[in-house]
């Protein structure tokens, strides 16, 4: 605690005394009944002595001029602390000022709401046994590691809050195990599954959302293209071959939508299947001849006297030339990167996930739905293409409408990105993050380390994707890299740094001290990385970080009550705990999550395909 030597009280006194008469000598006058003009005009800084000291003065007076003197003090003090505290302000500056939000800057917060959900937003932590909510339309990101309770603490306990429409990466499934009942029977979603590894699953099939009988289906079908074959961010052959892929990807699906359109005996022929799908296309350039159906050019041009089929038609069978007429070795490559990035949609039951839809993305801001792209762990390896695919894809498509025109898109979709470097390259969210956000999509993406975003997106991508993401949340990290780039994001503040000094002459030993301003972070790097496991932080653009506490969903009654209300087993198992009662109250207890899990009461009632 600061204390004063006698010189600095001396000091104090000095401006003190006077600065009390002096206010003293002004507010004696309405002590006395006199208003503020009438001060004015009659104002004499001798009053005051008169009032206390001459003989013919009232005693009530007299003691109006002790209080004045009273009045006087206290107002001289109040003027030092306040100069006091604007000099500490402005010498603060100096170096920083960073702290951390107060409860009454969260509750003057414009982006955050705390213990309200009348605004909505997306749970992003718990500040004393309350919920945070970012209600901002702006995208929202997390770093944290494995293990660090990202899935317990923001990804559940957002899929047990938000009524909306949702699209979650689920690697591990859990997501779906746990909430997806709830979402379907009390939040009144339209709840699917993706997972093309199993038969338990519902169709995607990204060409149905590919009309080529309309101009604007040749467009759409150029950017699917450009999807799986993507030439942004690329350089060098990759980007070439990339490109060269798209054009044969393009001509075999131009080619297959006319063949089943107007020659369906032609695919029959080739024992090629009767849909219009990504395998098909696949399965249509490795059992065609490009030549024979270069050889079939005027028979195809004579179907139809359509301009817009021909025109498809045409543009098919120019690729198909351009790619004949390559050398072998670029043939060779590009034949190679059109396989490679297909190679999933020849596995029997990824083809059979993939040939049929059983959602439309369009509807999901038109009505509640909930779409887990639910990939295990183990084909997590294997596809990255189908992530990228997936949501980059679903992104678009859902950009083909603006709802500021279309009156119908009426609910906001938060796409829930765990472990979003498995995605791998997401333009859109690197460049148009602002646009996207007016198109009511919402992102939180969660990512383990930086590192990971620099090896996708290169150094200077990586920072201008957080960038857009004005709130961060931030947990423990072990990694030094994104300590100190947290650390520096932030702040920084003074604090007085003392020094000893000793001088040594012939007439002896003296000693002093010095005190000094200096700058330390508000979080040091090596206090992230000793962060409690049920802390955080989250940054917030244009207003002081918040420290508080994770929204763990287990132990939570808010959150376990919704969990208890479509699973009577799990009821029974929380009233035996707790003497009969299992909802309602803080404190409860609960059974473990694979005791919970083992009920199977949490998942919804899925309709599948036979």
């Amino acid at each position: 605690m600061k204390t004063f030597n006698a010189g600095q009280l001396i000091f104090l006194l000095i401006v003190i005394i006077p600065l009390s008469w002096m206010i003293a000598t002004v507010v004696v006058y309405p002590m006395n009944g006199l208003g503020l003009k009438a001060t004015w005009k009659t104002y004499q800084f001798g009053m005051l002595w008169q009032v206390l000291f001459a003989d013919n003065i009232r005693s009530d007076i007299r003691l109006s001029g002790v209080k004045a003197i009273g009045a006087g003090f206290c107002g001289a003090v109040m003027v030092l602390v306040m100069m006091f505290l604007a000099a500490k302000q402005s010498k603060t500056s100096i170096y920083g000022d960073a702290k951390f939000a107060s409860d009454a800057d969260i509750r003057k917060s414009k982006q955050v709401t705390w213990g309200d959900k009348s605004k909505g937003g997306i749970i992003i932590g718990s500040h004393k046994g309350k919920l945070l909510r970012y209600t901002q339309p702006d995208f929202i990101s997390m770093g944290a590691g494995t293990r660090a309770g990202k899935g317990a603490g923001i990804v559940i306990p957002n899929l047990l809050d938000y009524d909306g429409s949702m699209m979650v990466l689920d690697p591990k499934q859990e997501c779906y195990t746990i909430t997806s009942k709830y979402r379907q029977k009390i939040l009144g979603n339209e709840v699917f599954l993706f997972d093309p590894f199993s038969r338990k699953t519902h169709g995607f099939n990204a060409l149905t959302y590919v009309d080529l009988s309309t101009e604007q289906g040749v467009t759409d079908l150029l950017s699917l293209g450009e999807t799986i074959y993507t030439t942004d961010g690329k350089s060098g052959p990759e980007k070439h071959f990339n490109g060269e892929s798209q054009l044969m990807f393009v001509g075999c699906a131009e080619l297959l939508w006319f063949l089943m359109t107007y020659r369906a005996a032609d695919l029959k022929s080739f024992g090629i299947k009767h849909c219009f799908s990504i395998g098909t296309i696949l399965e249509l350039f490795n059992r065609i001849p490009m030549e024979d159906v270069l050889a079939n050019r005027e028979v195809y041009i004579e179907t139809t006297d359509d301009p817009h089929v021909l025109f498809i038609i045409k543009d098919a069978l120019d690729k198909f030339r351009h790619y004949v007429e390559l050398g072998d070795e670029p043939k060779s490559s590009v034949s190679g990167t059109f396989t490679e990035k297909l190679k999933l949609f020849t596995l029997p039951l990824f083809r059979a996930a993939t040939d049929r839809n059983d959602f439309d993305i369009r509807d999901m801001r038109r009505k509640k739905m909930s779409v887990y792209l639910g990939i295990m762990a183990t084909e997590v390896d294997i596809a990255n293409n189908l992530l990228n695919l997936f949501f980059n894809f679903a992104i678009k498509v859902s950009m083909r409408e603006n709802p500021d025109f279309v009156r119908d898109l009426k609910y906001d979709v938060i796409f829930l990105l765990d472990e979003f470097p498995a995605i791998g390259y997401m333009p859109y969210i690197k460049k148009a993050a602002g646009f996207i956000a007016g198109y009511k999509l919402k992102l939180l993406t969660i990512y383990q380390n930086i590192s990971q975003l620099n090896e996708i997106y290169g150094l200077q991508g990586a920072l201008s994707l957080l960038a857009n993401h004005p709130c961060k949340i931030i947990y423990a990290t072990s990694e030094k890299e994104d300590a100190d780039k947290f650390s520096a994001q932030l702040g920084y503040t003074t604090i007085k740094a003392k020094g000893k000094s000793r001088n040594t002459s012939k007439g002896g030993t003296s000693r002093g001290e010095s005190e000094s301003d200096t700058q330390r972070a508000l979080v040091l790097p090596q206090e992230l990385s000793t962060l409690k496991f049920d802390e955080e932080f989250i940054l917030l653009k244009g207003e002081n970080p918040i420290k508080c506490k994770k929204a763990f969903y287990f132990n939570d009654h808010y959150f376990m009550d919704k969990l208890v209300s479509v699973s009577p087993k799990l009821e029974a198992a929380v009233k035996e705990l707790n003497k009969g009662v299992a909802t309602g109250k803080p404190g409860l207890k609960y059974p473990k999550k694979e005791i919970m899990l083992s009920y199977g009461e949490l998942e919804a009632d899925l309709k599948l395909a036979a």
